[in-house]
């Protein structure tokens, strides 16, 4: 079981990278833009459609499964705190239930449109030309689907064993994880 989380969390880790360059090159882009209008008088053609159409989608997207992995996403613990041993269990492998399914769902969805907007080439206007728009919806695909990918496998942890492996950034920050809800670190 490790090994296989271990494995999934390799490509989550790997589109956090793409999520990175992504945000580095969007902040490159805008302070470039903006230094240009402030000192020349003249703005970079495209920045507004490759940053909202490309870098943003990425930036987003690309780091959901590495935020499963690490348990950091955001939540309300106001019952979890309640709960200990077998009712908190079910709680947490329910929850989890739900994340896979409605990942599922996005993936499915994004399939859809990917599909569709690839085979109309789809494709929005950019200064005097077009920019296309439908490599980002299949990669937006791959980004719901490893997300479902680290779900599944953080369900199947959660389901099989008494802990769901997350990863330890050395940061201090503590997870709850254990079926008796322990403070796994």
């Amino acid at each position: 079981m490790v090994k296989l989380a271990e494995a999934v969390g390799r490509g989550s880790r790997a589109l956090l990278v793409v999520s990175s360059v992504a945000l580095v090159a969007m902040m490159v882009l805008v302070a470039l833009d903006v230094v240009l209008r402030n000192t020349v008088g003249t703005a970079l053609v495209g920045v507004t459609e490759y940053v909202s159409g490309w870098m943003m989608p990425l930036t987003v997207l690309f780091a959901m499964a590495i935020t499963e992995r690490r348990n950091e996403h955001m939540r309300v613990t106001l019952v979890e705190d309640g709960l200990s041993g077998r009712p908190w269990k079910v709680q947490v492998v329910g929850a989890q239930v739900l994340v896979v399914v409605i990942s599922a769902v996005m993936t499915w969805s994004s399939v859809l449109l990917a599909v569709d907007s690839a085979a109309m080439r789809e494709a929005v206007p950019m200064g005097s030309g077009l920019l296309a728009v439908w490599p980002i919806k299949v990669a937006i695909v791959v980004a719901w689907a490893w997300l479902t990918v680290q779900s599944l496998a953080r369900l199947l942890q959660l389901a099989l064993t008494d802990e769901a492996v997350t990863e330890d950034l050395g940061d201090g920050d503590s997870h709850r994880t254990a079926m008796e809800g322990s403070i796994h670190a």
